[in-house]
């Protein structure tokens, strides 16, 4: 499932970022457990085929910033990766319970 979200990636990479990190979030949020948890083991290595400083190496962080943040969700906390950059958090992860605490990423 690794190889197929780094082929979303180069397929997404022809549209507006705003509009490929869409389709990079939905491929990773609907994609099955048991594949999400693989995945989560090989994305911390950018492939060999995606060059540096490129569209898709830009869309790459972003899908590992979609994949850390529905890992916070499988753990319970309501998560999400932020479209915004710059001098923000690039995920945010909320508890659900009464501690009320907060993570970034």
């Amino acid at each position: 499932m690794f190889h197929r979200l780094v082929e979303q990636i180069f397929e997404s990479a022809q549209k507006d970022f705003k509009k490929a990190s869409e389709e990079i979030r939905l491929f990773v949020d609907t994609m099955p457990r048991e594949d999400f948890i693989l995945t989560v083991k090989e994305i911390g290595t950018i492939p060999e085929s995606i060059e540096h400083d490129s569209t898709e190496e830009k869309l790459y962080s972003k899908a590992s910033d979609i994949v850390l943040a529905r890992c916070f969700r499988e753990l319970g906390l309501a998560s999400r990766a932020l479209d915004e950059r710059g001098d923000s958090a690039d995920i945010i992860a909320e508890s659900r319970s009464g501690y009320h605490y907060s993570l970034v990423a």
